[in-house]
């Protein structure tokens, strides 16, 4: 009788389980690509052709590739076409009843000043000068650091 941890043990996945088919199945993959290489040496390139033509091994990576590139193409059409149709819902206006009393306009607010450019603060496109005949790049001999001894 198994008792309740058992179970869960077993229906749990194990990392050790998914590492140990990780290195069987790349084992065999090594496998088909070493056989695959054993049967062009020593082969003359007409004869190679004929082994490339023959091998699963072209025909899995152009099946692979035709997937991908299918999947990016229907992935890509399928909301571009099916979206971007919408729009917005036209707004229905107050009915105006003939019982209701005019209101009285709302004065029109003046436009708020714009907010200064936070950028302008620290000084981003100012353009500073400088001598044409001295190179900020050579060393002039300055220590910063002097005052610290």
């Amino acid at each position: 009788m198994k008792s309740k941890s058992d179970e869960t043990r077993t229906a749990m996945a194990s990392t050790k389980a998914d590492l140990r088919e990780l290195r069987d199945n790349s084992r065999a993959t090594v496998g088909e690509i070493q056989a695959f290489l054993r049967e062009l040496k020593g082969k003359g390139p007409q004869e190679m052709l004929g082994v490339v033509a023959a091998s699963n091994l072209f025909r899995s990576l152009v099946l692979s590739t035709a997937i991908v590139v299918g999947g990016i193409l229907l992935f890509t059409a399928v909301p571009y076409f099916m979206g971007g149709d919408e729009k917005p819902a036209p707004v229905a206006e107050k009915p105006v009843s003939v019982k209701a009393p005019l209101e009285a306009p709302k004065p029109i607010e003046p436009a708020a000043e714009p907010a200064p450019d936070p950028l302008s603060k620290l000084g981003v496109g100012e353009e500073l000068s400088a001598p044409a005949n001295t190179n900020p790049l050579e060393d002039e001999g300055d220590d910063f650091l002097e005052d610290l001894e």
